[in-house]
Parts: C-alpha cells; structure tokens; sequence
C-alpha cells in the first residue's frame, strides 16, 4: 500500500450511514449525519440522551482497560433498545475517542427493499422487531389493532413466515 490520498475525510465520515462520535477527553467534538438523525431519534421516541449515555459508557470502559486500543460492547438504553458501540482510540491527542454506534436488528430501508414492503408495512416490522404487541404498535402508528394486523397478514406474506417469532428470527 502506497500513501494515502489526499480526500476529504470529514466528507466521507458525514455520508455513512453509520453513527460516528468523535470524543476528546470527554467532551463530543464531532457527531455525523448518521449519529444526529439517531440522537434525535432516541430523543423524540424514548426521552433518551445517547450522548450522555456514551459518555458514562466511555467512562466505564476507560476504567475498566487502559490498555486495548479498542472495544466492542453491547449497550442497551433505558428505552431498551441495544447497540453494538465501538470505541477506537485513533491516535492523536490524548483522550481522543472515536466511537461508532450500530443498531441491533435489521435496516428499516434494507428489508423493505428486499422483501418490497411499504413505508408503513416497514415501520410495522420495526416495532415487532422491537418488541412491540400490536397494541402498542396501533397507538403508536396511530391506526386501529386490526389495521396492524391486517399489516402483519400482508408483511408474513411477503416475507413467508408465518409468526412473529419466525419474522424476528428471519430479520434480527
């Protein structure tokens, strides 16, 4: 491998779809498009402060092993939602973190392309994937149970699974 070219970095980081944060001794320095969109995601549906739970998560961590460059774990939220984080320490300044947040599960946009779900059929999957009942999914969705289940005939459908079981196995 030769040099590395001379491309704009921040540029490519800000067009992952992968969360990234970048912390300097405790403090976020920089967040991509990818890391905003699930912060206020968090926010707006759970209350849920990811950078705050990060922050407590790096502290744990950098207590727990000074000595390893990098780290994978599993993090869940008070929501109770889980995340793969990965937290790398790039060199530079000291203190400098560069973490990644990856969603347990599947991409909303990933299986509705390749089961060709709806928009709605795909936020459905979603929540059971989640572990939502239906119940809890009309009052989200704003619809009836019996819309949501009318979904779930048409979701098992396309998908051939024929509970919610075999849908979470076939997609988590």
């Amino acid at each position: 491998m030769g040099t590395a070219p001379s491309i704009p970095f921040a540029a490519i980081v800000e067009q992952l779809r992968l969360a990234v944060v970048v912390f300097r001794s405790g403090r976020v320095q920089y967040v991509n498009q990818a890391a905003r969109e699930l912060v206020e995601r968090l926010r707006s549906e759970y209350g849920t402060e990811l950078l705050v739970i990060l922050r407590d998560h790096l502290a744990k961590l950098r207590s727990l092993s000074e000595e390893s460059s990098a780290a994978v774990t599993l993090l869940t939220a008070g929501s109770g939602e889980s995340f793969y984080v990965h937290v790398m320490m790039p060199g530079g300044e000291e203190g400098d973190l560069a973490v990644s947040v990856r969603e347990l599960g599947v991409e909303r946009d990933a299986f509705r392309h390749r089961y060709r779900l709806s928009n709605r059929e795909a936020q459905v999957v979603e929540l059971v994937l989640r572990g939502h009942g239906n119940v809890a999914i009309a009052a989200t969705l704003g619809v009836s149970v019996g819309t949501v289940k009318k979904h779930l005939t048409h979701i098992f459908d396309k998908i051939g699974v024929d509970s919610r079981t075999q849908l979470i196995s076939r997609l988590a």
